[in-house]
């Protein structure tokens, strides 16, 4: 009688070869597969949803909220006058891929109201040129979107919210260039202070000065035939500084009024 000899004292039962290890490899390969055409498919189909809201992204890139200005440093106690803290955008490249699915109407009607606010800022840039060459305006065009940056003290005296004669003949001419803006176009304008505290019967904070500048803007506007659907007043006090109110310069650079001009948005016709 024969006995199976069994491993002595410390020493492992020698396993088997598993002769069946492909298995796992063929799987992983089947796997590796499977995920590849799945990608191709849903990269071949199309996405309507998505389409659209590349078109959507599409226009809102156009319309910068709000519009960044160039700023100009100004010299003296005068200030120039800025919408946002950003001294100097960037251009907005639309990428070709999305304006590729544009549909034709809405390409148009973009291209229409660039030029429209490209024909504006000219004429306005004709009328301000003299205190642009002062630092006391800028005047910057983003697409479908027109940004004019006024120095308070070119419209109003100290602690004011009164046109003054030559900022009333001034904005005659800016109005008489938004009369003929198309139906849909925007107008905002916008009223800021520095920090210093104002109590007066007629103001009683930075609010209410602010506020009142723009209405007073506006007034005017419609005085001279702008269409009051179109136009907006608002007024930021001291809240929305863009300099040092340490510094006279810096404080006069807070002193100002900005009107933005915005094209309507083709998505919401």
């Amino acid at each position: 009688m024969s006995y199976a000899r069994l491993p002595g004292p410390g020493k492992k039962r020698e396993k088997g070869l598993n002769h069946e290890r492909w298995v796992v490899s063929y799987a992983d390969l089947l796997t590796l597969l499977l995920a590849t055409f799945v990608v191709l498919y849903a990269s071949s189909t199309r996405n309507k949803n998505k389409e659209g809201e590349l078109t959507e992204a599409f226009i809102k890139a156009f319309h910068g909220t709000p519009p960044a200005v160039v700023v100009a440093q100004p010299s003296g106690s005068r200030g120039v006058l800025q919408h946002q803290v950003s001294p100097v955008p960037k251009p907005v490249e639309a990428p070709s891929s999305a304006a590729s699915k544009i549909p034709n109407d809405m390409a148009r009607q973009l291209a229409d109201e660039m030029a429209t606010l490209q024909e504006l800022q000219m004429k306005l840039s004709a009328v301000f040129q003299p205190m642009i060459d002062k630092h006391q305006v800028t005047v910057a065009n983003a697409p479908l979107t027109l940004t004019i940056q006024l120095d308070a003290s070119v419209l109003f005296s100290s602690g004011e919210a009164t046109l003054k004669p030559e900022a009333v003949a001034l904005l005659n001419r800016v109005a008489a260039g938004f009369v003929k803006l198309p139906d849909g176009f925007r107008i905002v304008v916008r009223g800021y202070t520095d920090n210093q505290p104002i109590s007066t019967a007629q103001f009683p904070s930075n609010w209410s000065l602010s506020a009142e500048r723009a209405v007073t803007v506006v007034q005017l506007f419609v005085k001279n035939g702008v269409n009051g659907n179109q136009l907006a007043a608002e007024g930021f006090g001291e809240f929305a500084p863009i300099a040092d109110n340490v510094t006279d310069a810096g404080r006069a650079q807070n002193r100002r009024v900005v009107v933005v001009v915005h094209a309507p948005d083709p998505a919401q016709k």
